[in-house]
């Protein structure tokens, strides 16, 4: 596996400044993306006042901003991408929510002892950015005292195609960011190895969206 360094480097080349300001122009604009927003409505249905999210690779932040307005206590955000942290940094500033925000730069796998363990985590389009989905998910459902929320791509012959010109595209820039497709009975097996049920489903393609639920506590352990 990459190491922190190479994987930040890569993810700062490919989430730049340019790339993390369109984004952050287009949330103000037109509010959170389609498939973040189908993550925000699964966790609509869960306990949000006064509860804890740790948000990974976050970028701009949506999801921190929706928990907050929603009555949540605490948001932390990893990210591997310093301007999309600083981005969200700005935004948590702007709207008086210092107190109740924490940002750390880094790699998930690196940094996750940085932060207690939460009430809710998300992985919006972050498990597709690891080459083993096995450990960030096995962090994930160990740290997470209730709910895991994540979206990851399908594993269909479209999907492989799509990604296949981002790698292409991303070799072509020398960038060392790799995006990966990982199968999805294996994802979901997982889960259920650490104790998590699913309670809610949902596609935008090529993207499964999903929640689960923790279960039993004795499995998910480091």
């Amino acid at each position: 596996m990459a190491s922190i360094q190479e994987h930040c480097c890569g993810a700062n080349m490919f989430f730049d400044k340019k790339k993390s300001n369109k984004e952050y122009r287009d949330y103000l604009k037109k509010g959170p993306s389609k498939v973040t927003g189908k993550i925000i409505k699964q966790l609509t249905s869960q306990m949000i006042e006064g509860k804890s999210l740790l948000d990974i690779g976050g970028g701009i932040g949506a999801l921190q901003w929706w928990f907050l307005t929603m009555g949540g206590a605490q948001t932390s955000s990893i990210d591997a991408s310093s301007s999309y942290l600083l981005q969200s940094q700005n935004h948590a500033r702007e709207n008086e929510w210092d107190s109740k925000t924490h940002f750390i730069y880094g790699d998930y796998t690196e940094v996750h002892n940085q932060v207690h363990s939460p009430d809710y985590i998300t992985l919006d389009k972050v498990v597709c950015c690891y080459p083993n989905f096995k450990e960030i998910l096995e962090i994930s459902c160990c740290k997470a005292n209730s709910h895991v929320a994540l979206s990851y791509p399908t594993d269909d012959v479209i999907s492989k195609i799509i990604f296949g010109f981002i790698i292409l595209f991303t070799k072509l820039k020398t960038n060392s960011f790799r995006p990966y497709i990982h199968p999805v009975k294996s994802i979901r097996k997982a889960f259920k190895q650490y104790g998590y049920e699913r309670v809610s489903h949902t596609m935008a393609f090529p993207w499964h969206v999903e929640t689960y639920r923790k279960i039993d506590d004795g499995k998910a352990t480091l």
